[in-house]
């Protein structure tokens, strides 16, 4: 009888990989080189936020979870009932009777009551939000989160003022600081479910904008005196943009002020991330030898390249190439670098580490790549040249530092991007 195995998910919010978005995560980088494996072709996709969100959790692409018109609205264009009763917790919690939790940022359009996977009666936990606003408090600071324990609403105390609503204050746990809060309060979860195999899901706020580092880390850190990685399309010539789609061709150099701006930026966005380093770092240290702890993130960012000066949304590898790594027993250690991932592939991989070949996802668009990473798997059926599928729906005219960043005539896309 194959053993059931415990998963952890730690997904940060706009996490990059080509602008040295790793960098910060020094504790969990040494974890990850001597307990996992790291890949180094990995992609979301589609470059932002809810539709990254909705194939993490669901295994199913983007046009499969679409609303059926652009003019529906929808979730950033996502139909939320094709993705909250179609996750990986919903198939653990009903077929195999795992205690779920999730803590911190779902989708952006969060439900205030637990979806299918979360609402269990016995050890599930409810503890999400949809990101708060572009701004503090509410988003790293004083945020405000749905909160139900075992299937029902938390009950009025000291952080509850109505049941089910936990508000974050700055004279309270942790500061206040969400990051902070988020972990500690997943592992005082990880506490009470010793009777059963558990599925956790942490989704930090970091490094999404305001960017607001915790107090601790606001100032004096090996990051002040850094700046935006000046890479070859930073700020790239007119002309070097000339053959690109309308929106990057068009783009207006970015100015000094710009400039000062984006550095601001990056440096705020490494600090907010030494929270998360601290935080996987506890969160492995609670965690015992049948478990798998993955990390990611949503979706890459920007910080000037194409003269684009924040944000997602676009098809380049600082947008779509994002973090993985995968810590537990039984794995291949070190880079894997011999094939191409992607998010849509993270429930079926899940499904299958945490209850073996028995696990079946119908829905599930992505491919199992627990071949490729279990030390006994068949690495030759990782399909080298596998290319990953890339889509987006624009949002709307959208203005980030004086720069449009996404445009309705010619940001939408589809398009392949293969590991070579």
């Amino acid at each position: 009888m194959v053993q059931l195995k415990n998963i952890v998910v730690v997904f940060a919010d706009d996490q990059d990989w080509a602008l040295g978005g790793w960098t910060p995560m020094n504790k969990t980088a040494k974890l990850v080189a001597e307990s996992g494996a790291i890949f180094a072709h990995h992609f979301v996709n589609t470059p932002v936020c809810c539709p990254s969100r909705a194939t993490l959790l669901s295994g199913k692409h983007f046009h499969n979870v679409r609303v059926a018109n652009l003019s529906d609205g929808g979730c950033m264009h996502v139909d939320e009932g094709k993705v909250n009763n179609y996750t990986f917790a919903a198939l653990l919690t009903a077929t195999y009777n795992y205690a779920m939790a999730y803590f911190g940022k779902h989708l952006n359009q969060c439900p205030s009551r637990p979806p299918k996977g979360f609402d269990c009666a016995t050890g599930c936990r409810w503890f999400a939000y949809g990101g708060g606003p572009d701004n503090d408090p509410g988003s790293y600071v004083n945020a405000s989160f749905h909160d139900w324990v075992d299937g029902a609403e938390h009950p009025i105390d000291r952080y509850h003022a109505a049941p089910g609503l936990y508000e974050a204050d700055p004279n309270g746990e942790f500061s206040g600081y969400t990051t902070s809060i988020l972990f500690n309060k997943s592992l005082a979860w990880l506490e009470t479910t010793a009777s059963q195999p558990f599925g956790l899901v942490v989704g930090s706020r970091a490094p999404h904008l305001p960017a607001t580092p915790a107090p601790w880390y606001a100032t004096g850190t090996w990051i002040d005196d850094l700046e935006a990685p000046r890479t070859v399309s930073y700020n790239a010539s007119k002309a070097d943009l000339a053959d690109h789609h309308w929106l990057i061709a068009q783009q207006p150099p970015i100015t000094d002020d710009q400039a000062d701006t984006i550095d601001d930026l990056f440096r705020n966005r490494w600090k907010t991330l030494l929270s998360v380093d601290d935080g996987i770092d506890e969160l492995w240290r609670h965690l015992d030898d049948n478990t798998y702890l993955f990390i990611t993130s949503d979706n890459g960012y920007n910080l000037g390249q194409h003269r684009l000066p924040s944000c997602k949304m676009n098809v380049y590898d600082h947008d779509i190439r994002v973090p993985l790594a995968v810590l537990g027993p039984d794995l291949r250690r070190g880079v894997l670098a011999d094939f191409a991932s992607a998010h849509v592939d993270l429930a079926p991989t899940i499904l299958s580490l945490a209850v073996g070949s028995s696990a079946t996802c119908d829905w599930c668009d992505g491919r199992d790549l627990s071949a490729s990473l279990l030390v006994a798997g068949d690495t030759s059926s990782s399909d080298d040249d596998h290319p990953v599928l890339v889509e987006y729906y624009s949002l709307g005219n959208i203005t980030r530092t004086e720069h449009l960043v996404d445009d309705t005539m010619s940001n939408t896309y589809r398009g392949l991007r293969f590991p070579r």
